[in-house]
């Protein structure tokens, strides 16, 4: 009866007749979950599921392939699985079957692919540490797509930020800075500012930040952000009534990005204190 069940579903199967080989797969599969044929029926299952749109169904009889001992289907199941469950922008069931692809796969563009995407969701989940090594993974590969490699580069970068890992953010930063074009390279442009003012070379810097809102005007946020950079290199350069004037602008023009108000409003706060012990001590 087992042998009979599948066959009768791999009848219809192998004649494309997708309905009946659903009904049938299904039935083998409820009749016999630990059947003969379970692994073929399963991954056929998943297969015609996915094939009619039916992703999120297909998972079920997927995983199951991928729970045996490694088969003929193994490989394929990762990588399917793993298709699903980014379109899904589920990163915390990609990520489980991404790892096992990229150590069980024998096709180098499944490994590649297995890298590319982890690098991708452990940036997502904040993971910042995971996410540069899967980076520097696909950076170390030379058969990387140039695009792929391309976000390689900005995820360590960012996540260099992130992490404080400063010397790696900037090494990162440079490298974009020479290949990328658009707000990519208004965002390369303006941490090369930033590295200049935490270097303390405040006339650079503020070359930079001019250049950016010269030839990346469209990009407000990195200009905005250039701003209160500027700022403080003008404070840097003993000039506070320049650097609070930016500030109060920056304040006053940019409320679409809370994040840099909140930024130059903690700036200006910081030189006011600064200024007020000047002050009293003149007076004293």
């Amino acid at each position: 009866m087992d042998n009979d069940t599948y066959d009768a579903a791999n009848k219809q199967y192998g004649q494309n007749n997708s309905k009946a080989a659903i009904t049938g797969f299904a039935g083998y599969v409820s009749k016999f979950p630990s059947g003969l044929h379970a692994l073929e029926a399963n991954f056929n299952l998943a297969q015609l599921y996915y094939a009619e749109g039916s992703e999120t169904k297909s998972t079920q009889n997927y995983q199951y392939v991928i729970d045996q001992p490694r088969n003929e289907f193994t490989e394929q199941t990762l990588n399917r699985l793993a298709q699903i469950y980014l379109k899904a922008k589920d990163c915390d069931k990609a990520i489980p079957v991404l790892v096992r692809l990229e150590s069980e796969a024998d096709y180098p563009q499944n490994k590649n692919f297995a890298q590319a995407n982890l690098m991708k969701c452990y940036y997502d989940k904040k993971d910042y540490d995971n996410s540069v090594i899967a980076a520097d993974k696909v950076l170390a590969n030379p058969k990387a797509d140039a695009n792929v490699k391309a976000d390689a580069q900005i995820i360590v970068a960012r996540a260099a930020i992130q992490t404080g890992d400063e010397d790696k953010a900037k090494a990162a930063y440079a490298k974009l800075s020479t290949t990328s074009k658009g707000e990519l390279a208004a965002e390369a442009l303006y941490y090369d500012a930033y590295f200049k003012t935490k270097e303390g070379k405040f006339d650079a810097s503020n070359a930079a930040v001019q250049k950016l809102a010269k030839s990346y005007s469209a990009y407000k946020y990195y200009g905005a952000k250039g701003l209160v950079l500027m700022a403080k290199n003008f404070y840097g350069l003993k000039d506070s009534y320049q650097a609070t004037y930016i500030l109060d602008n920056v304040i006053n023009n940019f409320t679409d990005y809370p994040d840099v108000v909140e930024e130059a409003k903690k700036e200006l706060s910081a030189i006011k204190a600064e200024e007020s012990k000047t002050n009293s001590s003149i007076n004293k």
